[in-house]
């Protein structure tokens, strides 16, 4: 795993510029299944069925929609390719709108969920652009007491170089001034359209922003079909929603992004469309069994109709940092990365979205290195067989010594957080655990990390947004 590195200075920057490199890590090795091709079929032609009359036209435009496409960072380093065969995390909600952007904060000082103040937003920003796994901001990733949509949305902008994925706004007038903000970093609408630094996701209440956006270039997602959500049963036990028939729920979610993404067609032809694969706007508790398998299908299906899938793959319902927050984002990750997803969201909740954890934030990004790392597969060629060296140092001899050895070394997945010390050293080191490793980490790179500054033209842009947002 990469630690953030300085770069150098940028004219006219105050301080060191540190850059996290992104984590490039492909899936492509990898395609869990769960739905056969028949089954596939079967949900297409009954998701087509339910759309009725302009079921051929969303059909159609989903396939003419770009399979692959770029969501630019600020710069270059930090673009990220989708239908390329990289899986990449996101910090916040990436799908779900303004249900997955939670108000409230469980800080690095506290215990407690507190109300989320400027401050906070400022801090979480930060902190996934300094953590190398992280690919990209969604949400954003908490919403702050008085902060408008598009003044959280201008915010993020300037906190990090990363691409950000807008998931609040809702009015044309909004999107209007962010698609503007797009071309304002990007230089000019051209180059906005050919990397561009925003994009939006959400349900049929982003429609109206969603088009401006679409207009601009600048990619969207969209669940748009009445009931698409699915129906949920009353909380059961435990207090979480029995959902329907997955079956149902697939049909019902496929026809609503075929839907969005035919609205989205038709206003601007080519444009560049996301498969929302998100269990909470399907109508699915957020964790558990039925959330893995709903993800699994679902990137099964944006494969079908050649779609790059955004997923919802971090959605704990612990309220605090630990064994069982882990454990929900490691299984419903792992299905989200191993099934293709091009992204995985919800890296830093909890609470089913309630609050917003730096803590949480670190060790998921932990979950997520490893998840990525067995999503990429293994490789089967004479550079990794590595006969040669085999048949030189023989069976149960020492390799160290070996150049291809040495060529390899490094790309050995290690943790920053989990502990496999010995327990002798782990006791002299203080018993110290993964929760309190991440909020050391979390601690150093907010004290140390130095986001890429914004020009003075893109400076200025953001500064009119946050001083005088659009109501």
């Amino acid at each position: 795993m990469s630690e953030p590195t300085t770069g150098a200075t940028d004219p006219g920057a105050e301080a060191p510029v540190v850059r996290a490199r992104p984590i490039l890590t492909t899936h492509a090795r990898m395609a869990a299944r769960v739905l056969s091709d028949d089954d596939v079929a079967r949900v297409q032609a009954a998701a087509l069925g339910l759309l009725g009359a302009d079921g051929a036209a969303a059909d159609a435009a989903a396939r003419s929609a770009p399979s692959a496409f770029v969501l630019g960072g600020r710069v270059p380093e930090h673009d990220v390719a989708l239908g390329s065969g990289h899986v990449w995390l996101a910090a916040g909600a990436a799908t779900a709108g303004a249900a997955g952007v939670p108000e409230r904060v469980r800080r690095l000082t506290g215990d407690d969920h507190a109300p989320a103040t400027v401050a906070d937003l400022d801090e979480a920003v930060k902190l996934a652009d300094a953590l190398p796994e992280v690919a990209l901001l969604a949400g954003p990733p908490l919403r702050a007491a008085g902060v408008s949509p598009l003044a959280a949305v201008a915010r993020c902008v300037a906190g990090t170089s990363k691409h950000v994925m807008a998931g609040l706004l809702r009015s044309t007038a909004e999107a209007e001034a962010a698609a503007g903000l797009a071309t304002t970093l990007a230089g000019f609408a051209d180059e906005a359209r050919r990397r561009p630094p925003l994009s939006l996701c959400g349900d049929g209440a982003a429609l109206d922003a969603a088009l401006v956006f679409a207009r601009a270039g600048l990619p969207v997602g969209l669940v748009l079909a009445p009931g698409a959500a699915g129906e949920a049963a009353p909380p059961a036990e435990g207090g979480e929603a029995v959902p329907p028939d997955l079956g149902a729920v697939l049909v019902r979610h496929h026809a609503g992004v075929l839907r969005g993404c035919a609205a989205v067609q038709a206003a601007a032809p080519g444009a560049p469309f996301l498969y929302v694969a998100d269990p909470v706007l399907a109508g699915v508790p957020p964790s558990g069994p039925p959330a893995t398998l709903f993800q699994l299908a679902a990137a099964q299906l944006a494969a079908h109709v050649g779609l790059p899938v955004v997923a919802g793959g971090f959605r704990t319902t612990s309220h605090e940092p630990g064994w069982q927050a882990c454990q929900q984002g490691a299984f419903v990750s792992l299905a989200t990365t191993a099934a293709g997803a091009d992204v995985t969201g919800g890296g830093g909740l909890l609470g089913a979205a309630a609050a917003f954890s730096p803590q949480q934030l670190v060790m998921d990004s932990e979950v997520f290195s490893w998840n990525a790392s067995i999503a990429a597969g293994i490789v089967v060629d004479d550079e990794t067989i590595a006969l040669d060296a085999i048949k030189q140092v023989g069976i149960g001899g020492n390799y160290l010594a070996q150049r291809h050895t040495r060529r390899h070394m490094k790309e050995v997945w290690r943790p920053r957080l989990l502990d496999r010390t010995m327990w002798d050293a782990w006791v002299a080191s203080g018993r110290e655990g993964a929760g309190e490793k991440a909020i050391a980490l979390a601690e150093r790179l907010l004290a140390e990390h130095a986001v890429v500054p914004l020009d003075p033209r893109a400076r200025a842009a953001v500064e009119r947004v946050t001083a005088d947002p659009v109501p």
